[in-house]
């Protein structure tokens, strides 16, 4: 597909994927933009190379923010990441430590399909594995998580992936609107 199908296409999806893998340190529309840049007009693109474009994008939304701050900054910034240590925490923050946890390949596969929105055929071609595959490792990621989160709070059992996932997907855009 061509650069410009595929931004016609893929605008909100590469916005809402730029906005919740950089975490508010660039503005994700201008992230999309560059993530269109970056794909050669002269050759037809498929899933695969838009998601190498958001990676590179992502990457130097952090290498320019690193750049630009200083130590004493850092150690606020971090200071206030942190939060006091006796903030209670919620199940979203449950849930959140329980996705983070999740092997590598795992949590990419549900943050694709539950965060990103993408349907089975294109997470397919984003991993360059079969549709089967992406069900079948759908399915193990899911109980993975069920059971990372149970094991750690069984008050807190759930028995939708989907929903609990995209419940918890950080920012505002969405690929098909709002949740």
């Amino acid at each position: 597909m061509n650069v410009e199908a595929m931004a016609a296409l893929y605008h909100d999806l590469v916005v809402t994927a730029c906005e919740w893998r950089a975490i508010g340190l660039a503005d994700p529309h201008e992230m999309a933009a560059q993530v269109f840049d970056l794909l050669d007009e002269n050759r037809d693109h498929n899933l695969q190379d838009l998601y190498r474009a958001i990676d590179r994008v992502v990457l130097a939304s952090y290498q320019n923010y690193s750049d630009s701050i200083n130590l004493l900054q850092r150690l606020q910034l971090g200071t206030m990441l942190q939060g006091p240590r006796s903030a209670p925490r919620t199940p979203a923050d449950e849930f959140l430590r329980a996705l983070s946890n999740l092997r590598g390949r795992d949590r990419q596969l549900l943050q694709l399909r539950f965060w990103d929105e993408l349907d089975e055929n294109e997470a397919a071609e984003v991993l360059g594995i079969s549709i089967e595959e992406v069900r079948q490792r759908l399915a193990k990621a899911g109980m993975r998580y069920l059971n990372k989160l149970l094991r750690s709070h069984p008050d807190l059992a759930i028995s939708d992936v989907i929903d609990t996932i995209a419940s918890i997907k950080p920012g505002i855009y969405r690929r098909y609107g709002a949740l």
